[in-house]
C-alpha cells in the first residue's frame, strides 16, 4: 500500500514540473533580469518588514514589561515606606508609654502622703500623655497610609500612562 500512495505522487511530481521559459530575444532579457531584481527587491523588503514588526513588537513587550516592572517596584517601595513609618509610629507609641508609665510611678511613689491628689493628678497625666501619644500614633500612621497611596496612584498613573503611550507607539508603527 505505501507504494502504490508513494507512486500518485511521484507521477505527479512528474507531471508538474515546470516548463522551461522560452528564450525570448536578446532586446528582451533585461526585462527579465530588472523583474528578477524587483521580486528580490519586493522580498527583500518584504523580510524587512517582517523583521521590523517583529522588532517592534518585541519592543512592545519590553516596554510593557519594564513597566509592570516599574509599577510593581513603586508599590513595593511604597509598601516598604509605609510600614517603615508604622514601625517607627509604634516604637514611638512604645517609647512615649514607657516614658508615661515611669512619670506614673514616680507620680504615684510620691502620692502615697497624700494618695488621694496625687493619684488623681498622676492618672490625669497618664491619660493625657496617652491620649496625646494616640494621637501622634494615629498621625504618623495615616500620614503613612497618604504616602503610600499617593506612590500607587503616582505609579498607578505613570504605570497607564507607559501602557498609553505604548499602544500608541504600536499601533502608530502597526500603520
Amino acid at each position: 500500500m505505501a507504494n502504490e500512495q508513494e507512486t500518485p505522487v511521484k507521477q505527479e511530481q512528474t507531471t508538474e514540473q515546470p516548463e522551461e521559459p522560452k528564450k525570448p530575444a536578446a532586446p528582451a532579457q533585461p526585462t527579465v533580469d530588472f523583474l528578477d531584481e524587483t521580486q528580490q527587491r519586493a522580498a527583500a523588503a518584504y523580510m524587512a518588514y517582517l523583521d521590523a514588526e517583529r522588532q517592534l513588537e518585541q519592543a512592545y513587550k519590553d516596554q510593557e514589561a519594564t513597566a509592570e516592572s516599574d509599577y510593581a517596584r513603586a508599590v513595593e517601595q511604597a509598601r516598604k515606606q509605609s510600614q517603615e513609618a508604622i514601625t517607627q509610629a509604634r516604637k514611638n507609641l512604645e517609647t512615649s508609654l514607657t516614658q508615661a508609665r515611669k512619670s506614673m510611678d514616680e507620680a504615684l511613689a510620691k502620692a502615697r502622703q497624700a494618695f488621694e491628689e496625687s493619684r488623681t493628678q498622676a492618672l490625669k497625666a497618664y491619660d493625657d500623655s496617652a491620649a496625646e501619644f494616640k494621637k501622634e500614633h494615629d498621625d504618623a500612621v495615616s500620614q503613612a497610609l497618604k504616602a503610600r497611596d499617593d506612590s500607587e496612584k503616582k505609579a498607578r498613573v505613570a504605570h497607564s500612562e507607559a501602557m498609553a503611550h505604548t499602544w500608541s507607539v504600536f499601533t502608530k508603527a502597526r500603520r
